[in-house]
Protein backbone atom coordinates (compact mmCIF):
# COMPACT_ATOMS: atom_id res chain seq x y z
CA UNK A 1 0.00 0.00 0.00
CA UNK A 2 1.11 3.52 -1.16
CA UNK A 3 2.04 6.10 1.65
CA UNK A 4 -0.68 8.50 0.12
CA UNK A 5 -3.45 5.35 0.56
CA UNK A 6 -2.07 5.23 4.34
CA UNK A 7 -1.71 9.18 5.40
CA UNK A 8 -5.17 9.82 3.52
CA UNK A 9 -7.05 6.49 5.17
CA UNK A 10 -5.45 7.05 8.47
CA UNK A 11 -5.15 10.73 9.20
CA UNK A 12 -7.75 11.90 12.03
CA UNK A 13 -7.52 15.45 10.73
CA UNK A 14 -9.13 14.39 7.72
CA UNK A 15 -12.01 12.11 9.97
CA UNK A 16 -11.97 13.36 12.65
CA UNK A 17 -14.70 10.76 14.05
CA UNK A 18 -11.18 8.98 14.87
CA UNK A 19 -9.62 11.50 16.87
CA UNK A 20 -12.79 12.50 19.08
CA UNK A 21 -13.81 10.44 21.79
CA UNK A 22 -16.55 9.20 20.19
CA UNK A 23 -16.36 5.76 20.44
CA UNK A 24 -16.54 4.57 24.15
CA UNK A 25 -16.04 1.10 25.48
CA UNK A 26 -17.13 -0.88 29.09
CA UNK A 27 -15.85 -3.80 30.00
CA UNK A 28 -17.97 -6.14 32.06
CA UNK A 29 -16.36 -9.56 32.36
CA UNK A 30 -13.00 -10.95 32.69
CA UNK A 31 -11.84 -13.93 33.57
CA UNK A 32 -13.04 -17.74 33.02
CA UNK A 33 -16.45 -18.46 31.24
CA UNK A 34 -17.41 -21.78 31.99
CA UNK A 35 -21.15 -22.81 30.70
CA UNK A 36 -23.42 -20.16 28.46
CA UNK A 37 -23.45 -16.40 28.68
CA UNK A 38 -26.22 -14.57 26.59
CA UNK A 39 -25.74 -10.84 25.52
CA UNK A 40 -27.05 -7.90 23.19
CA UNK A 41 -30.07 -6.94 25.00
CA UNK A 42 -28.32 -4.94 27.42
CA UNK A 43 -28.62 -1.64 25.92
CA UNK A 44 -24.94 -1.52 24.25
CA UNK A 45 -24.89 -0.77 20.31
CA UNK A 46 -22.19 -3.26 19.96
CA UNK A 47 -19.90 -5.75 21.33
CA UNK A 48 -16.30 -6.74 21.45
CA UNK A 49 -15.08 -10.51 22.64
CA UNK A 50 -11.21 -11.56 23.19
CA UNK A 51 -10.64 -14.84 23.29
CA UNK A 52 -7.53 -15.22 25.07
CA UNK A 53 -7.83 -19.31 25.58
CA UNK A 54 -10.77 -21.51 24.11
CA UNK A 55 -12.50 -23.12 22.98
CA UNK A 56 -15.76 -21.14 22.62
CA UNK A 57 -18.62 -21.56 20.86
CA UNK A 58 -20.76 -19.14 19.33
CA UNK A 59 -24.28 -18.89 18.78
CA UNK A 60 -25.42 -16.13 16.55
CA UNK A 61 -29.77 -15.08 16.23
CA UNK A 62 -30.42 -16.28 13.03
CA UNK A 63 -27.21 -18.20 12.20
CA UNK A 64 -25.72 -20.82 13.02
CA UNK A 65 -22.98 -21.88 15.28
CA UNK A 66 -19.59 -21.01 14.82
CA UNK A 67 -16.96 -22.84 17.05
CA UNK A 68 -14.11 -20.98 17.82
CA UNK A 69 -10.84 -22.86 18.75
CA UNK A 70 -7.98 -20.23 18.65
CA UNK A 71 -7.61 -17.34 20.30
CA UNK A 72 -9.58 -14.40 18.22
CA UNK A 73 -11.13 -11.32 18.27
CA UNK A 74 -14.91 -10.89 17.90
CA UNK A 75 -17.19 -7.78 17.44
CA UNK A 76 -20.46 -7.18 16.96
CA UNK A 77 -20.46 -3.61 15.53
CA UNK A 78 -24.46 -3.61 16.14
CA UNK A 79 -26.51 -4.61 18.95
CA UNK A 80 -27.23 -8.28 17.60
CA UNK A 81 -28.68 -11.12 20.23
CA UNK A 82 -25.90 -13.63 20.52
CA UNK A 83 -24.87 -16.91 23.22
CA UNK A 84 -21.12 -17.14 23.94
CA UNK A 85 -20.87 -21.17 25.38
CA UNK A 86 -18.07 -22.66 27.07
CA UNK A 87 -17.00 -25.59 28.09
CA UNK A 88 -17.30 -26.01 31.54
CA UNK A 89 -14.80 -28.11 32.76
CA UNK A 90 -12.12 -26.12 31.05
CA UNK A 91 -13.96 -22.90 30.34
CA UNK A 92 -12.75 -20.17 28.11
CA UNK A 93 -10.88 -17.17 28.87
CA UNK A 94 -12.08 -14.08 27.99
CA UNK A 95 -12.91 -10.21 27.97
CA UNK A 96 -15.60 -8.71 27.48
CA UNK A 97 -16.87 -5.15 26.53
CA UNK A 98 -19.93 -2.84 25.69
CA UNK A 99 -19.42 -0.62 22.63
CA UNK A 100 -21.22 2.47 22.73
CA UNK A 101 -20.91 5.26 19.20
CA UNK A 102 -21.41 9.10 19.15
CA UNK A 103 -21.70 11.06 16.33
CA UNK A 104 -22.92 10.64 12.50
CA UNK A 105 -20.23 9.11 11.77
CA UNK A 106 -20.81 5.78 13.69
CA UNK A 107 -24.05 5.11 11.45
CA UNK A 108 -21.36 4.75 8.55
CA UNK A 109 -18.09 3.69 9.93
CA UNK A 110 -19.24 0.38 10.78
CA UNK A 111 -21.05 -0.22 7.37
CA UNK A 112 -19.05 -2.89 5.30
CA UNK A 113 -17.64 -4.90 8.15
CA UNK A 114 -19.28 -8.78 8.82
CA UNK A 115 -21.41 -9.02 11.50
CA UNK A 116 -19.68 -10.32 13.53
CA UNK A 117 -16.51 -10.08 12.64
CA UNK A 118 -13.87 -12.76 14.14
CA UNK A 119 -10.64 -12.80 13.33
CA UNK A 120 -7.54 -15.09 14.76
CA UNK A 121 -5.71 -12.76 17.01
CA UNK A 122 -2.36 -14.12 15.02
CA UNK A 123 -3.43 -12.46 11.92
CA UNK A 124 -4.18 -9.18 13.29
CA UNK A 125 -0.67 -8.02 12.70
CA UNK A 126 0.82 -4.73 14.82
CA UNK A 127 -2.30 -4.68 17.22
CA UNK A 128 0.24 -7.84 19.50
CA UNK A 129 1.61 -5.02 21.28
CA UNK A 130 -2.27 -3.44 22.22
CA UNK A 131 -3.37 -6.65 22.93
CA UNK A 132 -1.08 -8.26 24.91
CA UNK A 133 -1.13 -4.59 27.26
CA UNK A 134 -5.24 -5.10 27.11
CA UNK A 135 -4.93 -8.65 28.80
CA UNK A 136 -2.16 -7.73 31.66
CA UNK A 137 -4.51 -4.85 32.09
CA UNK A 138 -7.83 -6.90 32.07
CA UNK A 139 -6.74 -9.75 34.53
CA UNK A 140 -5.14 -7.51 36.81
CA UNK A 141 -6.26 -5.74 40.13
CA UNK A 142 -3.73 -3.12 40.13
CA UNK A 143 -5.29 0.57 40.62
CA UNK A 144 -7.18 2.08 37.46
CA UNK A 145 -6.98 -1.12 35.70
CA UNK A 146 -10.69 -0.79 34.92
CA UNK A 147 -10.27 2.66 33.34
CA UNK A 148 -6.93 1.35 31.58
CA UNK A 149 -8.85 -1.68 29.89
CA UNK A 150 -11.57 0.59 28.71
CA UNK A 151 -9.06 3.07 26.85
CA UNK A 152 -6.93 0.10 25.74
CA UNK A 153 -10.35 -1.42 23.99
CA UNK A 154 -11.04 1.74 22.84
CA UNK A 155 -7.32 2.13 21.00
CA UNK A 156 -7.71 -1.53 19.98
CA UNK A 157 -11.12 -0.57 17.83
CA UNK A 158 -9.22 2.35 16.19
CA UNK A 159 -6.43 -0.41 15.09
CA UNK A 160 -8.83 -3.00 13.75
CA UNK A 161 -10.48 -0.77 11.60
CA UNK A 162 -6.84 1.01 10.35
CA UNK A 163 -6.18 -2.84 9.59
CA UNK A 164 -9.22 -3.43 8.13
CA UNK A 165 -8.55 -0.41 5.81
CA UNK A 166 -5.07 -1.62 4.79
CA UNK A 167 -6.14 -5.60 4.45
CA UNK A 168 -8.91 -4.47 2.04
CA UNK A 169 -11.25 -6.28 4.11
CA UNK A 170 -14.37 -4.05 3.23
CA UNK A 171 -15.48 -4.16 -0.18
CA UNK A 172 -18.44 -1.55 0.59
CA UNK A 173 -18.96 1.39 2.62
CA UNK A 174 -17.07 3.86 4.52
CA UNK A 175 -13.88 2.03 5.02
CA UNK A 176 -13.57 1.05 1.82
CA UNK A 177 -13.91 4.55 0.28
CA UNK A 178 -11.25 5.65 2.90
CA UNK A 179 -9.04 2.93 1.39
CA UNK A 180 -8.94 4.98 -1.76
CA UNK A 181 -6.73 8.47 -1.11
CA UNK A 182 -8.84 10.26 -3.30
CA UNK A 183 -12.22 9.36 -2.18
CA UNK A 184 -10.97 9.82 1.35
CA UNK A 185 -10.37 13.54 0.79
CA UNK A 186 -14.12 14.09 -0.51
CA UNK A 187 -15.49 11.86 2.91
CA UNK A 188 -13.37 13.75 5.02
CA UNK A 189 -14.63 16.51 3.52
CA UNK A 190 -18.55 15.27 4.37
CA UNK A 191 -18.04 14.87 7.60
CA UNK A 192 -15.79 17.91 8.43
CA UNK A 193 -18.43 19.99 7.37
CA UNK A 194 -21.91 18.52 6.65
CA UNK A 195 -23.51 21.57 6.16
CA UNK A 196 -21.41 22.95 3.31
CA UNK A 197 -22.61 23.13 0.00
CA UNK A 198 -20.94 20.23 -1.32
CA UNK A 199 -22.37 19.20 -4.73
CA UNK A 200 -20.82 16.71 -6.83
CA UNK A 201 -18.74 19.03 -8.47
CA UNK A 202 -17.25 20.40 -5.57
CA UNK A 203 -16.64 16.90 -4.53
CA UNK A 204 -15.33 15.90 -7.67
CA UNK A 205 -12.55 18.39 -7.35
CA UNK A 206 -11.90 17.70 -3.68
CA UNK A 207 -10.74 14.34 -4.72
CA UNK A 208 -9.12 15.45 -7.89
CA UNK A 209 -11.41 13.37 -10.10
CA UNK A 210 -13.43 14.18 -12.94
CA UNK A 211 -17.37 14.69 -12.37
CA UNK A 212 -17.93 11.24 -13.73
CA UNK A 213 -15.25 9.24 -12.78
CA UNK A 214 -15.47 10.57 -9.05
CA UNK A 215 -19.01 9.44 -9.27
CA UNK A 216 -18.56 5.86 -10.00
CA UNK A 217 -15.48 5.31 -8.22
CA UNK A 218 -17.59 6.54 -4.82
CA UNK A 219 -20.48 4.17 -6.02
CA UNK A 220 -18.82 1.38 -6.62
CA UNK A 221 -16.45 1.85 -3.51
CA UNK A 222 -19.13 3.25 -0.62
CA UNK A 223 -22.36 1.82 -2.18
CA UNK A 224 -23.91 4.67 -2.18
CA UNK A 225 -24.08 8.21 -4.66
CA UNK A 226 -22.20 11.23 -3.26
CA UNK A 227 -25.61 12.91 -3.12
CA UNK A 228 -27.28 9.90 -1.23
CA UNK A 229 -24.48 9.44 0.99
CA UNK A 230 -24.53 12.98 2.17
CA UNK A 231 -28.11 13.33 2.26
CA UNK A 232 -27.61 10.44 5.10
CA UNK A 233 -25.03 11.84 6.78
CA UNK A 234 -27.33 15.19 7.24
CA UNK A 235 -30.15 13.53 8.41
CA UNK A 236 -28.01 10.90 11.11
CA UNK A 237 -26.79 14.57 12.31
CA UNK A 238 -30.27 15.89 12.57
CA UNK A 239 -31.69 12.63 14.63
CA UNK A 240 -29.11 13.57 17.25
CA UNK A 241 -29.45 17.03 17.27
CA UNK A 242 -33.22 16.32 17.86
CA UNK A 243 -32.45 14.23 20.43
CA UNK A 244 -30.02 16.92 21.91
CA UNK A 245 -33.37 18.84 22.37
CA UNK A 246 -32.93 21.24 20.06
CA UNK A 247 -35.78 22.89 17.86
CA UNK A 248 -36.05 21.84 14.04
CA UNK A 249 -35.47 25.70 13.07
CA UNK A 250 -31.91 25.67 14.58
CA UNK A 251 -31.36 21.80 12.97
CA UNK A 252 -32.11 22.87 9.39
CA UNK A 253 -29.17 25.00 9.08
CA UNK A 254 -26.71 22.89 10.80
CA UNK A 255 -27.56 19.99 8.75
CA UNK A 256 -27.41 21.49 5.52
CA UNK A 257 -31.23 22.76 4.89
CA UNK A 258 -32.57 26.12 3.93
CA UNK A 259 -35.90 25.13 6.25
CA UNK A 260 -37.21 23.54 8.78
CA UNK A 261 -39.70 22.31 5.95
CA UNK A 262 -37.30 21.44 3.34
CA UNK A 263 -35.36 19.47 6.48
CA UNK A 264 -38.78 17.69 7.33
CA UNK A 265 -39.62 16.79 3.90
CA UNK A 266 -35.84 14.56 3.85
CA UNK A 267 -36.41 13.30 6.76
CA UNK A 268 -39.69 11.50 5.70
CA UNK A 269 -38.52 10.46 2.86
CA UNK A 270 -35.75 8.65 4.13
CA UNK A 271 -37.79 7.30 7.51
CA UNK A 272 -41.46 7.52 6.63
CA UNK A 273 -42.36 9.73 9.04
CA UNK A 274 -42.02 13.93 9.95
CA UNK A 275 -38.96 15.00 12.42
CA UNK A 276 -41.52 15.73 15.24
CA UNK A 277 -43.47 11.99 15.06
CA UNK A 278 -40.11 10.44 15.02
CA UNK A 279 -38.87 12.28 17.97
CA UNK A 280 -41.96 11.56 19.70
CA UNK A 281 -41.42 7.54 19.22
CA UNK A 282 -37.75 7.52 20.49
CA UNK A 283 -39.12 9.26 23.91
CA UNK A 284 -41.60 6.46 24.18
CA UNK A 285 -39.27 4.27 23.70
CA UNK A 286 -40.50 2.94 19.85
Amino acid sequence: MSEETRSSSEDPDLFPWLSGRNLSANVFFSGSLCGTSDLGEDGAQGHLHLLRRGPLRLHSRGEEAVQIERPSLILFSRARGHRLEADERTGSELVCARLSYAGPEAEFLLLGLPDPLIVPLEDLAGLGPVLERLFDEAFTTAFGHRAAVDLLVELLIVMLLRHCIAEGWIEKGLLAGLADPKLARSLAAMHADPAAELNIEELARIAGMSRSNFAAAFKQSVGASPGDYLTALRLELAKQNLLRGRPLKAVAPMTGYKSPTALARAFERRFGCGPREWLLQQREGG
